[in-house]
């Protein structure tokens, strides 16, 4: 009921802060109605999986065990420019993640025979940082003979931000003589908060192709189904077998790499974005 009661609250947060970028263009006098501050991006993308399952038995800070621990990622986000460097945008994250163990011990990965799979949905709100702007080309560049990659930049960002995720998974594990094979299903609510950088490559005036890679850290323990009481949570199942090793030491996070289309839109008279700016 608590995660429910945080869940709630947590949207009430996020639908006042996607309010935020209409409300500074409220705010905003005198730009041109039909300035280019929004930015609309749908991007796809490939995400690691740092839990419980398949963790390594030793402190390192991250793993990647390729078709054990990664999944797919698809996003949509809209991002609204403040004031020169300073932006602020909305997202909507969904994808698969996954992990498995084999069931038999090594020397640096549990064996324990146990796995999930899990289709999640986040929504998050975020800020972004210029540090590298971009810069605009001019006649001038080329009358002087200068090349177009002369004067090319990767306009770059730092992006920091918080939302929720609720990720709906099948949690798996083998029965003591390792023969047979139970599974239970799951959801799970959480908070979240991310941090990362992305860049954008300009391929016409209004269209780029962008990149981002990041970091997001689920404030809870049960995206795989793996908490802090010391054992995969299989309440309500008799069948199973006992797990010896503790689990619990491992908060869940997932890295997550993506290549997007961005679309700058033009502002409606009322701030509000244009959607149909992107027909051309």
């Amino acid at each position: 009921m608590k995660k429910l009661t945080f869940f709630r609250l947590s949207i009430i947060a996020l639908a006042l802060l996607c309010g935020m970028p209409s409300a500074f263009a409220q705010k905003k006098a005198g730009h041109k109605w039909n300035s280019r501050r929004y930015e609309a991006q749908l991007g796809l993308g490939l995400t690691n999986f740092m839990g419980d399952i398949n963790s390594p038995k030793t402190d390192i800070p991250v793993w990647v065990r390729p078709f054990k621990t990664t999944g797919y990622t698809a996003d949509a986000l809209l991002k609204y420019n403040l004031k020169g460097r300073h932006y602020v945008g909305t997202s909507l994250f969904t994808g698969y993640m996954a992990a498995r163990e084999p069931s038999q011990q090594t020397p640096t990965y549990y064996g324990r025979g146990i796995a999930f799979k899990s289709f999640f949905t986040e929504l998050s709100a975020r800020y972004e940082f210029q540090i590298i702007r971009e810069r605009r080309r001019r006649t001038i560049y080329r009358s002087l003979g200068e090349t177009r990659m002369k004067n090319a930049t990767v306009p770059s960002y730092l992006f920091v931000g918080a939302g929720g995720i609720m990720n709906v998974g099948k949690f798996y594990w083998t029965s003591e003589n390792q023969k047979e094979r139970y599974d239970i299903n799951y959801i799970n609510v959480a908070p979240v908060i991310m941090g990362g950088l992305g860049g954008k490559f300009r391929i016409d005036p209004i269209t780029y192709i962008g990149f981002e890679a990041g970091w997001r850290v689920a404030l809870s323990d049960g995206l795989d189904n793996c908490n802090r009481k010391g054992k995969p949570d299989v309440s309500g199942v008799e069948e199973g077998r006992s797990f010896d090793n503790k689990f619990g030491k491992w908060i869940d996070q997932y890295q997550f790499v993506n290549v997007s289309l961005v679309v700058t839109l033009r502002e409606k008279r009322n701030h509000m974005p244009n959607f149909r700016s992107i027909k051309r």
